[in-house]
């Protein structure tokens, strides 16, 4: 995975992270197909699981 492109802020730089986290998640999607599971239903895990990181991260979990 490559880091940003630049130091600080600077435009694109949410896009920039997007495209290489992209990577690693297509390749969680193969690994779960691999395993069994539903491309789809995989999709749709990995964004559940990324939004309950996000909110954890930010601190507003409200199971924490």
């Amino acid at each position: 995975m490559n880091g940003p492109k630049r130091e600080g802020n600077y435009p694109d730089r949410g896009l920039d992270c997007q495209e290489d986290v992209a990577g690693k998640l297509v390749e969680a999607l193969d690994e779960a197909e691999a395993a069994g599971w539903d491309r789809i239903e995989a999709a749709k895990a990995l964004a559940k699981v990324a939004n309950g990181i996000h909110m954890g991260e930010r601190g507003t979990d409200p199971d924490e």
